[in-house]
């Protein structure tokens, strides 16, 4: 650790003659919680439960002209799951890149790394789990133009070094394969950004042979004239993936062919000076658990690299999909109140979900589940206290209905029994301190 630290303050010094600017900052993030229904509907035997979760980071970096490097470690807890006086190895690396400008319009960057793009639907860092995300890659930029960008992004991933052959068993997909197209205008009057993406995630073939591709194609719209927004969000899904079964598992060995789509309509208005009304509609293709016709088919749109914190309530019980469905699919309108007041922002979310597909009843066998799943209202707050400091907390209240808790349930103990409201608190607390920087 020491080592490390000294290797990044020599590097954030600026001996090296092309270093414009080095820091070593780091970040502190404590999120205590508490939890009756979060990510599972409680029943009449559950009892609340209180942590402190932690996330601890150490970051590393410099700036020249051509080139630009990143090192990031991270520690994440639960305050008391470890023993004390151990000697477990908590501190893990969740960035390591360097990025090289070869021309003024053109760089490459490769290395561990977050991808984040447009809403972060689709690809992103999920960043309220402690852990976050971030993926080995190389990726290449070009700038054709002021307001265009375009991304490629590629990887090959291997569990180990085994000398001979390329069989993956780790549970992430053997090779993940990005292409974005990005155009973004503003002037005076209106502000849009316009992207075209295509996903494409490879998983290990059974007999060790090769790999099935999975493929995202869509496109994502923001538009903004004075008081109005609207974001428009479509994509396909394609190809092979993991099959998932009934009881929303992974079914080890067995792949099924893709036919899935979803979109989302957002419009937005400013009702007044700081007050926003926002309303939509995110619709998410399901399967039919009851069409035998359908086996070796799944038509349940998954964006399992996306955030779906954000989008999906916060309270987190379509955290996982398809698995938070058992591939029924979703339907969540919602409609959301900000309102910004002296530094702080409020915000009050009210959400309706549904299944979109079928699935099959646990008590009536052969029958569908009702569609309907519950609704969820959410309220919470954040205030910069300073700029190093960030204050976010909420409230959640969630109303499942019998079929909520049969899509999340794995012994489906609570059917028969009466649904049970769930709720949801958090205090966050996140402190973003810069220890050391230079110029040159």
């Amino acid at each position: 650790m020491r080592r490390v630290l000294m290797l990044t303050l020599l590097l954030a010094s600026g001996r090296e003659t092309a270093a414009q600017y080095g820091f070593v900052s780091g970040m502190l993030r404590n999120r205590f919680e508490v939890q009756y229904g979060y990510r599972v509907p409680p029943d009449t035997n559950s009892v609340p439960q209180v942590l402190m979760q932690q996330r601890t980071r150490l970051n590393g970096g410099f700036v020249s002209d051509r080139w630009q490097a990143y090192v990031s470690l991270q520690d994440v807890r639960t305050w008391g799951d470890q023993v004390l006086q151990s000697q477990k190895a908590t501190f893990g690396l969740h960035e390591g890149w360097v990025q090289f400008n070869i021309k003024k319009n053109f760089m490459i960057k490769s290395g561990r790394q977050e991808l984040l793009y447009d809403n972060n639907r689709l690809i992103g860092h999920t960043d309220w789990n402690m852990q976050a995300r971030t993926f080995d890659a190389l990726k290449l930029r070009w700038n054709p133009a002021p307001t265009w960008t375009v991304d490629l992004v590629g990887s090959y991933n291997q569990d180990r070094q085994r000398l001979f052959g390329n069989f993956y068993e780790t549970a992430n997909p053997k090779t993940m394969d990005l292409l974005w197209v990005n155009r973004s205008y503003r002037d005076s009057l209106r502000n849009y950004s316009w992207s075209v993406l295509v996903l494409g995630d490879g998983w290990q073939t059974p007999d060790t042979t090769g790999v099935y591709m999975r493929w995202t194609p869509g496109t994502y719209l923001r538009y903004n004239q004075g008081k109005f927004t609207i974001v428009l969000e479509a994509y396909l899904q394609r190809g092979k993936t993991r099959a998932i079964s009934q009881s929303g598992n992974l079914v080890k060995d067995s792949f099924e062919v893709v036919k899935a789509y979803m979109f989302s309509i957002n419009p937005s208005f400013s009702m007044a000076k700081n007050l926003v009304f926002t309303a939509g509609i995110d619709w998410l293709s399901g399967s039919n658990a009851l069409d035998s016709t359908q086996r070796g088919i799944t038509r349940m749109f998954n964006n399992q690299f996306g955030n779906n914190h954000p989008f999906y309530g916060k309270i987190d019980l379509f955290f996982n999909l398809p698995a938070d469905t058992r591939n029924g699919g979703l339907i969540d309108a919602y409609a959301q109140l900000s309102h910004h007041y002296r530094g702080w922002n409020i915000m009050l979310a009210y959400h309706y979900f549904s299944l979109n597909g079928i699935v099959e009843d646990a008590e009536f066998r052969g029958q569908p589940l009702d569609k309907p799943l519950g609704s969820e209202v959410d309220l919470w707050v954040t205030k910069n206290i300073t700029p190093e400091i960030n204050l976010n907390s909420g409230f959640c209240v969630y109303f499942p209905t019998r079929s909520m808790e049969f899509v999340k349930s794995s012994q489906f103990s609570q059917l028969g029994g009466p649904t049970v409201t769930a709720f949801y608190y958090y205090l966050m607390l996140t402190v973003q301190p810069t220890f050391f920087t230079s110029k040159k």
